[in-house]
């Protein structure tokens, strides 16, 4: 599919994407206490955290997990704690990103191979397992609904600790539910206590929401999106909300909402996205039109998402005119008049949303533009919605 866009103007009302993260999540909670979700959006990754929970009940021997990284890395450590032998497998951009630590952590684990395809043989978790942190923070979350199920435990972390916000969320969402898990310095300790049931729509997302309100400030407009939780204390993806406001958008929360409006000149930023790596892209669309140099660092990461993202970032902002390079591993984004421009998404969500961004301003073309349905099947339709003058065929 080509998504063909005109200049655009964005504003009005939209109600937040759901949460990829806190769904999936939610879904494999699933297996602790009764869940059940309303008006849920079948993205690509939920459906495939879908299938594994399934797959686990029915206790098949095969779960394909599609290009879900989250799904996968979450599922391992759950399907060790069961002691459950299965072959796992994915999509070809999941066959390319690394499971090394999680593979040396595991070690009354047998693994088939360093990458999927992949047969695990399972002689249970031990009770304190340590893993490196620099890999995925994913591992954790999947290693504490692991504990969860075998009646608890302790998972030291070896630092550096990547897209910490991530665990927190999960140690959020367990307590939340009535749970006990505490992280102290980089050690979680998981003490398991009855989870209250939940009925409910999956939570709106702060980092598929900034593609439209970026939308918006690109096209000097206002938006008001509806439907996102109340923003935690720790530092995570609901932190756009103070990063666009410090940089001169007016950009506030209230009764689950966000509002932003676009005030003027931008003005350029330094930030460290290694525990918001998801709010790189995104960030990528509003600092092109800064009035200076800015500088994402914290992006080594980006390597392996499902492209190079500090590569793909970098294509697709001089794809529109914006001057943009890699340097002492920053992204470094000079603002620039944003042009006309095109690209093919790269089998990458968000890269096709920061290209949908950029091409508000003067317009462009992005092929293969159904990759958004990995997280937010409704991108497309929601910016037509706002005033995106777009064409799908």
């Amino acid at each position: 599919m080509k998504a063909i866009i005109d200049k655009s103007n964005i504003e009005g009302k939209v109600k937040a994407p759901q949460s990829k993260s806190q769904g999936i999540r939610l879904i494999f909670l699933s297996l602790l206490t009764k869940i059940k979700l309303y008006n849920y959006t079948p993205s690509d990754d939920i459906k495939m955290a879908l299938n594994a929970v399934d797959a686990i009940r029915s206790k098949t021997d095969y779960i394909y997990v599609g290009g879900s990284a989250t799904t996968l890395r979450m599922l391992i450590p759950i399907v060790v704690a069961l002691k459950m032998k299965v072959t796992i497998d994915g999509d070809e951009s999941l066959r390319r990103r690394p499971i090394s630590s999680i593979i040396k952590a595991l070690k009354k684990a047998k693994f088939s191979s360093a990458s999927l395809p992949i047969t695990i043989e399972s002689n249970g978790l031990e009770e304190e397992i340590e893993i490196e942190g620099w890999e995925s923070s994913q591992y954790i979350s999947g290693l504490i609904y692991a504990y969860h199920l075998i009646g608890g435990g302790k998972i030291k972390i070896i630092p550096p600790i990547s897209s910490k916000s991530y665990i927190e969320m999960t140690i959020d969402l367990f307590n939340r539910f009535g749970s006990d898990v505490k992280l102290e310095g980089n050690t979680v300790y998981v003490n398991p206590k009855p989870l209250r049931e939940y009925e409910g729509e999956i939570p709106g997302d702060y980092a598929l929401s900034s593609f439209y309100a970026i939308a918006s400030i690109i096209s000097q407009r206002k938006i008001e999106i509806n439907g996102l939780y109340d923003p935690p204390e720790y530092f995570g993806d609901h932190k756009i909300i103070d990063i666009l406001a410090n940089i001169g958008v007016k950009s506030y929360y209230s009764k689950h909402s966000w509002f932003v409006e676009y005030q003027g000149s931008i003005s350029p930023v330094e930030i460290d996205i290694n525990d918001i790596p998801d709010l790189s892209t995104s960030l990528s669309a509003i600092l092109s039109i800064a009035d200076g140099a800015s500088k994402l660092s914290g992006v080594e990461r980006l390597k392996i998402k499902e492209s190079n993202r500090i590569e793909t970032i970098i294509d697709t902002l001089e794809a529109f005119g914006v001057n943009a390079e890699y340097k002492d591993q920053s992204i470094i984004i000079r603002g620039s008049q944003i042009k006309r421009g095109s690209i093919i998404c790269p089998n990458d969500h968000r890269i096709a949303m920061l290209a949908g961004d950029l091409a508000i301003k003067e317009g462009g073309e992005i092929e293969k533009a159904e990759c958004v349905n990995k997280s937010n099947p409704k991108f497309w339709e929601d910016l037509i919605s706002l005033g995106g003058k777009i064409t799908l065929e």
